[in-house]
């Protein structure tokens, strides 16, 4: 079988990848403080979409074997799930989870040389300055984001909504796209907290250009349930405007 660009780990890859990096973490704990922790993990979420591998890892384009061994480590340490209380996450593990598979993509991809070949190529030669080209960044956030929406179509079928939510909130930052929009807002509308977030996911998505009728159905139905919910949050009148009106 041909070699991928980019090696996409399995569900098994990563359960043993977590367990492996769980196992170090027991070993020899994470030495960060907790806000440098989480300040390093905000700033990974916010690029995870547009960095290189190379960035991602930090290392550069002529990384030895060992240093991309050595990369992957610190940062699958660093974005292990099992940090997710720690970080103010509970609940929210699927930002690490992401995190966490992303880094495992890159060291899949660099430690193999003929996976590593191709997607140097594909990067193009400004990578070798440091700085891979728009297109390239561009067209990889565009594969994430693709691969980002499947897993979320999954997780919505499972019912497993929050970690869709996430999934999707990265894939519509890399790549703004009507469907993605339009599952996000159906999701976010599972929770009767998140209608505010549904309505202006849906909004989105036919501002867009989604023309499934399903999509402007869903929003007038968000809509209508916020109009509901709003009317019982108002106050009754006090008892004073009650008399007063009762006068006229």
């Amino acid at each position: 079988m041909a070699d991928r660009t980019e090696q996409s780990p399995s569900a098994e890859e990563l359960r043993l990848f977590e367990e492996r990096i769980a196992r170090n973490l027991r070993e020899r704990p994470l030495a960060v403080e907790p806000a440098a922790h989480r300040a390093e993990v905000g700033s990974l979420v916010g690029r995870v979409g547009e960095a290189s591998f190379y960035e991602l890892l930090a290392v550069g384009p002529g990384a030895s074997a060992q240093e991309i061994h050595d990369a992957y480590e610190r940062l699958a340490r660093l974005v292990h799930p099992s940090h997710a209380a720690g970080l103010g996450l509970a609940g929210k593990e699927g930002v690490l989870k992401l995190l966490f598979e992303r880094a495992t993509e890159g060291y899949l991809t660099l430690s193999h040389p003929e996976r590593r070949k191709h997607y140097d190529r594909e990067m193009g030669v400004r990578l070798w300055s440091g700085e891979a080209t728009a297109a390239a960044r561009n067209e990889e956030g565009q594969q994430v984001a693709r691969r980002y929406y499947a897993k979320a179509k999954i997780l919505a079928a499972s019912e497993e909504y929050h970690l869709g939510i996430e999934l999707l909130r990265q894939a519509v930052r890399m790549d703004p796209r009507p469907e993605y929009y339009a599952l996000l807002g159906q999701l976010f509308a599972k929770n009767p907290l998140w209608l505010r977030h549904a309505a202006e996911s849906l909004d989105r998505a036919i501002e867009l250009g989604a023309a499934d009728p399903a999509i402007a159905a869903a929003r007038e139905s968000v809509r209508e349930q916020m109009a509901v919910d709003a009317s019982h949050d108002e106050p009754p009148p006090r008892e004073g405007k009650r008399r007063f009106f009762g006068r006229g």
